[in-house]
């Protein structure tokens, strides 16, 4: 029994180096790749988030941005229609209300505001040529006289 435990022993030192280098030589040293997807080379070509798991936490953090920017910005559901197109790929990547870039400010996909309500419009000023705010009816300047 003593010789089978120290047969055992002498067999895991003999296979075991704790923290000293596998090979003979101090200064070997072994380098291990993992090889990226096409998806991670593509994006960090695009300037990406990159490959490996600081790579896939930044993009979570970028999705999770941009799912809650739409959210706050009601651009989910049917609100695209209306708020202009969502920024997160949280319909999936065939969603037609999804902008192409979400980086680039576009005024086809962004949502810009009403074009024609309001109580006044811009006109230009036919002496100088700034742009002043009048009234829709009479055409009345409604800057403030100080």
């Amino acid at each position: 029994m003593v010789t089978r435990i120290v047969i055992l022993l002498a067999a895991l030192l003999t296979t075991t180096s704790a923290f000293a280098p596998l090979g003979s030589s101090s200064n070997s040293r072994s380098v291990v790749a993992f090889p990226m997807a096409a998806d991670d080379e593509n994006q960090q070509q695009q300037g990406g988030g990159g490959g490996g798991f600081f790579g896939a936490v930044n993009n979570f953090f970028e999705e999770l941005d941009a799912f809650v920017d739409d959210a706050t910005s009601r651009r989910l559901g049917n609100g695209a229609a209306f708020y202009g197109k969502r920024k997160s790929s949280f319909y999936g990547k065939d969603d037609t209300n999804k902008k192409v870039d979400r980086n680039v400010a576009d005024n086809t996909e962004d949502y810009r505001g009403p074009a024609k309500a309001g109580y006044f419009q811009w006109m230009p000023d036919p002496e100088t040529g700034e742009m002043k705010p009048v009234t829709r009816l009479k055409g009345r300047n409604l800057e403030r006289k100080y």
